[in-house]
């Protein structure tokens, strides 16, 4: 894998997680349920109990210079 690469796929992965946030903060705030998969089953999860979502461990966000 080339450092391209490597970018791109870091730049991907802070996007969807950005993007499952907004989400689940939407749904949350509107007391909406959210469906999620898993152990390989379509579930219903309610908008109280959601928690953040943790940041993928191997991707280091950028930070924006001030």
């Amino acid at each position: 894998m080339t450092d391209e690469t490597d970018e791109l796929t870091r730049r991907l992965t802070r996007a969807m997680h950005s993007g499952v946030q907004q989400a689940r903060a939407i749904h949350k705030a509107l007391g909406q349920p959210i469906v999620v998969w898993r152990d390989g089953r379509v579930v219903w999860v309610d908008a109280e109990t959601l928690l953040p979502v943790p940041a993928p461990a191997d991707v280091v966000r950028e930070q924006k210079p001030t």
